[in-house]
């Protein structure tokens, strides 16, 4: 059982990193980019409190709005692109 263990074990790392690397990049990185110059807009530039760049400092429920409006607009353009083309 050991030797299936340590097999499995740098499967197991590389999944991590591909899960950490995913949601860093798509979320934190392209979902804030994209998420707070419209928050921004909407907001006459008085949300988010951080700057585009310190996703870090930003608050748990503020990171999720402009995170969640980015991804919802990523979505749209995808679907927007895909049914324009006839992939869908």
């Amino acid at each position: 059982m050991e030797l299936i263990e340590l097999a499995a074990r740098p499967l197991y790392l590389l999944a991590r990193l591909l899960l950490w690397l995913a949601w860093d990049l798509l979320f934190l990185t392209v979902a804030w980019a994209i998420g707070w110059p419209i928050w921004r807009v909407i907001s006459f530039g008085r949300f988010p409190h951080v700057g585009i760049g310190e996703y870090e400092e930003s608050g748990t429920g503020e990171a999720f709005l402009v995170c969640g409006v980015g991804i919802a607009i990523l979505v749209a353009m995808v679907w927007l692109f895909a049914n324009h083309f006839g992939w869908w």
